[in-house]
């Protein structure tokens, strides 16, 4: 008789197990049941996310067959910890715990609302909205139990909560807010009220399409029926489609709702370089091109947006169509109702939402690069995490941040620690940031309605009515649109600083220089010219030094002139003032003369693309 002992089938993986485990007691529990729309991966994340109901059936599991080897504790239906034991180790055993230990401590869910959405008072609701939205998107973005120290705080209204966030009772006044602010009237330049409904969109949009495995849960039953669940989802398809049509009502014709769009994006999953362009700024486009294809030898698509044919000439169009990759896109094609109010800065937002990449690089026409910008995409840590990244401006004068703090007044955590929020102290700034180069992802929901936010903001009537007076350009309106919707956002860690030659006092000029997330240089905004205002073949830069900022305050600017750029003293020349390395200098070199030969040589740029890509005109 073989009396070796039988062989066991070795464990499933550990996160395998707990992904099961999890599961099994949300389906034995009855708060979440398997649907085609809630992924393996959603069930868990809500339960270990678990939130606070309204209520929980005391006698829901009250005729539990005592013959079975699952236990009835406190009401709740949980799996012997003896048949845990023999399944998964400590460390898997101490996380299924604390899950259910929080479920044990939950309220009691009822089969019935005591309290119907339409006894609600909508001022009373309205009074509390900013907070409550806030919360919901923090408790979305997973910050319930995060501390204040950790790395992944942003929002933080949930930092100091005494018991669980009551997401169910949370939600029935969001969606009775959200279902009755569409038939009162619509102040468009009231931003605290834009705010609400951006937020109110953001929320039903992330449930529907990103979460739809807390559709179960907030449906506020405790077996939905696949009829309860096509309701809610009705629900939130008409909240969506309401606040869609009153916020961006130029949306349509160019894509029947924000779905398809995202849709678009995604599908298409391309990656490239988008920038704006008009006669004044067409050599210096052109330049910003060549350097990228010749110089860096970067092959990432390039779109050039521009206002209709008062904006290009035709051969202007017909050159940036030459180069391989260029593609030039007329905007007044798209969103036409609003994009043929266009304006200045105002194009900016409308191209990165128009363009057919999904993730993108957005460059002023006379932004210049040190290394090939395909980078940002690729290693960046801060794009890979939020899908976008922003660059700090210089460091220049006080503000105060009243009107930030009016439109927005539960702002994140994380706008705490930025210049334009530290009136009266040491490191404020008016400006805050330089929308010479922006990289964002429109695939991800958040930075999708952020960026709508920001097009909103820049639109023809909110720009002149209230935008412009409040901030200098588009510039301030990025961070300030993901703040007020309340999507996670990162700037670089480096302020705005020069790249250049030293003059007479030792500080660097030139024009305004960025790291990357290591301190290494990347990019700048002006050109190569002295000063692009003035003249476009002033005097030309040379590429010797750089200066970063990393203090924010104890710097010293001298205001550019007709012949000198900015220049700057940081607080510690020592450290952040560097020689640019032999390959930066050549590049700098290479960047003038490319400029040169495309404005100045003979026959002028007409000249030059006849020559370099044969092209007639």
């Amino acid at each position: 008789m073989d009396r070796r002992p039988p062989v066991r089938t070795p464990l499933p993986k550990r996160i395998e197990v707990l992904l099961l485990l999890l599961i099994l007691i949300c389906v034995v529990l009855g708060l979440v049941r398997p649907s085609a729309s809630a992924s393996a991966s959603d069930s868990v994340h809500e339960i270990r996310n678990f939130p606070a109901r309204d209520h929980i059936n005391a006698n829901a599991n009250a005729n539990a067959n005592k013959d079975s080897s699952v236990k009835v504790r406190g009401g709740f239906s949980v799996a012997s910890e003896d048949d845990l034991r023999s399944i998964i180790d400590e460390e898997v055993r101490k996380e299924l715990g604390k899950n259910l230990l929080q479920l044990k401590q939950q309220p009691q869910i009822q089969q019935q609302e005591t309290e119907p959405e339409n006894s609600f008072d909508f001022a009373a609701v309205e009074a509390q909205i900013d907070l409550l939205q806030i919360q919901f998107l923090d408790y979305l973005n997973g910050e319930e139990g995060v501390e204040q120290d950790s790395a992944l705080l942003f929002g933080g209204s949930l930092l100091h909560l005494e018991s669980p966030f009551d997401i169910r009772g949370t939600w029935r006044k969001l969606a009775f807010y959200a279902k009755t602010v569409p038939s009162l009237p619509h102040n468009r330049t009231d931003f605290l009220e834009l705010g609400r409904r951006t937020r109110a969109n953001l929320i039903a949009y992330t449930i529907l399409y990103d979460r739809p495995s807390l559709i179960p849960i907030l449906c506020g039953k405790l077996n939905p029926t696949l009829s309860d669940v096509t309701h809610f989802q009705n629900d939130l398809k008409a909240t969506i489609d309401a606040a869609t049509k009153i916020l961006y009502p130029w949306l349509s014709p160019t894509y029947p709702t924000l779905r398809a769009m995202q849709s678009a994006f995604v599908k298409g999953n391309e990656d490239g370089i988008v920038l704006c362009s008009g006669k004044w700024h067409f050599e210096m486009a052109v330049h910003a091109i060549t350097t990228i294809r010749k110089a860096l030898k970067s092959t990432l698509p390039v779109e050039v947006h521009y206002g209709g044919p008062d904006d290009l000439t035709p051969e202007m169009i017909k050159a940036f169509n030459s180069i391989e990759n260029v593609k030039t896109v007329n905007i007044l094609e798209y969103f036409p109702t609003e994009t043929k109010l266009w304006g200045g800065w105002s194009m900016k937002p409308f191209a990165m939402l128009i363009s057919r990449f999904r993730r993108l690089i957005f460059i002023d026409a006379d932004a210049l690069f040190f290394q090939d910008p395909r980078v940002l995409l690729t290693s960046s840590k801060i794009v890979s995490q939020y899908g976008q990244m922003f660059y700090h401006d210089r460091t220049l004068g006080g503000n105060d941040p009243w009107w930030f703090k009016s439109i927005n007044p539960h702002y994140s955590h994380y706008s705490t620690t930025l210049r334009y929020m530290q009136k009266d102290k040491p490191g404020s700034s008016q400006h805050e940031m330089e929308s010479g180069v922006v990289v964002i992802d429109k695939g991800r929901t958040g930075v999708l309605h952020a960026l709508m936010t920001v097009c909103k903001m820049n639109s023809k009537y909110e720009r002149d009515e209230l935008t412009y007076h409040r901030v200098y350009g588009d510039k301030e309106t990025y961070w300030i649109s993901w703040d007020l919707i309340r999507v996670p956002y990162r700037f670089t860690p480096s302020y705005g600083g020069t790249v250049g030659y030293k003059n007479e006092r030792d500080h660097v000029c030139g024009g305004l220089f960025h790291t990357d997330e290591q301190f290494r240089p990347l990019w700048w905004n002006g050109g190569v010219m002295a000063n692009k205002h003035i003249s476009k073949d002033a005097e030309f830069m040379k590429f010797e030094y750089a200066a970063f900022d990393v203090h924010a305050q104890g710097i010293d600017w001298e205001w550019e002139t007709k012949t000198t750029p900015f220049c700057l003293k940081p607080k510690d020349p020592v450290r952040e003032v560097v020689m640019l390395s032999n390959e930066e200098k050549r590049l700098g070199a290479e960047f003038v003369e490319l400029y040169k030969e495309i404005k100045l040589g003979e026959g002028g740029w007409k000249e030059y693309f006849k020559r370099v890509y044969k092209v007639e005109f």
